[in-house]
């Protein structure tokens, strides 16, 4: 007996029957396997929402730095202009790991109402603190990309620590470090 053959032996009332449970259970599958990835994803990289909240803290201490560097009117021209364009990058790198902590479910963490970036009295120390900060974003970057588990999350990671490495060797050039030592930050 083939398929045809057995589904008119069933009768209309039965084959309706087997058809509504057959489309009823598609559509529970449906609804059922994206929540159960999505704890799944939770549950096997909970390491890797907890770097990505670090990573995430460093973003916003940048945002804010340049910030206030942009606020503080010791900064002109290309060296300003140059400022508000890492701090966009660093907007954008927030704006990528807060997608990413939100779609496996994580809960992102807030930037804080305040920091203290100690005395700010020329652009010189507005450069030393924006080296020490990107320099230290791009060895946190780095030491924890081997640490991340989901190549989602390390494909992206990998690409804000191109931008943190980028930034700190801008740092290094304009105050006259050497760009092909490592920082000892």
């Amino acid at each position: 007996m083939d398929v045809q053959e057995f589904m008119v032996a069933l009768g209309s009332k039965t084959r309706r029957r087997l058809i509504q449970a057959g489309a009823m259970a598609a559509v529970s599958q449906a609804i059922a396997l994206p929540a159960a990835v999505e704890a799944a994803d939770r549950e096997q990289f909970p390491e890797d929402l907890t770097i990505l909240n670090v990573a995430l803290g460093l973003e916003h201490q940048a945002i804010a730095a340049y910030q206030a560097a942009a606020e503080s009117k010791l900064l002109s021209g290309s060296t300003l202009e140059m400022a508000l364009c890492f701090q966009a990058d660093h907007k954008r790198h927030r704006d990528v790991i807060v997608r990413l902590i939100e779609r496996y479910h994580g809960s992102a963490v807030e930037a804080k109402p305040t920091y203290d970036f100690g005395s700010i009295k020329a652009a010189g120390d507005i450069l030393e603190l924006a080296h020490r900060l990107e320099q230290g974003a791009a060895d946190a970057y780095l030491a924890n990309a081997a640490k991340l588990q989901n190549t989602v999350i390390l494909n992206e990671a990998a690409g804000i620590l191109a931008d943190e490495v980028r930034h700190a060797t801008v740092f290094k050039q304009a105050l006259g470090l050497s760009v092909t030592e490592r920082s000892r930050s």
